[in-house]
């Protein structure tokens, strides 16, 4: 059991409800979550490493492996609003989002914040995009990075995607162990270059689903509304979080990085 509750599984058909690449009879083997060295995981906005990896940082803490967040951005175009509300967003975000990881286990979480535009990463100048992979680069390097986490190339939200591609970029010159995706909002569609580089691993998160909820729900600004002057914004669909809170977290390890963003 024990075996089982600590290895990121590749079973011959895994059923997931929010990840269905077409290769998962491809996998082979499991992946102990202690051997994925020191992890980094790429989260676009504060709440995005909690739902799609929220079992596997809980994990990662009742191990002793250590896990980096980069958060992209600070989520403050959540809600709409002048500037001073939108800093003042960002600073809740940014809370929730270390609330959340002490409830997953890390009493001083590792966050790197890049500090973004929040729904704006498509827009970026080439001058600024490339200053954002030295930053990366500098991080992945000082923490001697094994194991990527990133969002998927094709998730519907644009950020997502971004932020995927900046990351398959950095790969390109560094020796990662293992290139992993993980898969918040559904694509219509997916790309034949995504799904022949991808294979599908889960990891049971069953004995971990209070602790992932209780996370989830410290990000209380995706849920309700944190502010009488600012009822309008966005609000976690009941299908999201049903799907984040099943048995198993679903990723797909991904085999050539570049071929699979470009």
């Amino acid at each position: 059991m024990e075996q089982v509750a600590s290895a990121l599984r590749s079973p011959e058909r895994l059923q997931s409800p929010v990840l269905k690449p077409a290769c998962a009879r491809l996998c082979e083997g499991d992946i102990p979550i202690a051997e994925l060295g020191p992890i980094l995981i790429a989260s676009p906005h504060p709440d995005d490493e909690t739902l799609g990896c929220g079992g596997l940082i809980s994990r990662c803490a009742e191990l002793g492996c250590s896990v980096t967040i980069l958060a992209m951005t600070k989520g403050e175009a959540s809600h709409p609003g002048d500037r001073h509300w939108q800093t003042r967003l960002a600073q809740i975000r940014g809370a929730e989002q270390r609330r959340a990881l002490n409830v997953m286990g890390f009493s001083d979480p590792d966050i790197i914040e890049l500090g973004l535009p929040d729904g704006g990463l498509e827009s970026l100048s080439t001058e600024t995009l490339q200053r954002a992979c030295v930053k990366i680069r500098e991080i992945i390097h000082s923490r001697r990075i094994q194991t990527l986490f990133v969002p998927a190339v094709d998730d519907c939200h644009a950020d997502h995607q971004i932020t995927a591609k900046l990351l398959a970029d950095v790969a390109r010159d560094y020796p990662f162990r293992y290139f992993f995706s993980y898969q918040i909002w559904l694509p219509t569609s997916r790309r034949l270059s995504v799904t022949t580089n991808e294979r599908e691993y889960g990891h049971d998160i069953s004995s971990l689903i209070a602790l992932k909820r209780s996370a989830i729900f410290q990000h209380q600004s995706q849920l309700n509304v944190v502010d009488p002057n600012h009822t309008e914004g966005f609000r976690m669909p009941p299908t999201l979080l049903d799907a984040k809170l099943g048995n198993t977290e679903s990723f797909a390890l991904v085999s050539d990085p570049a071929a699979w963003s470009s």
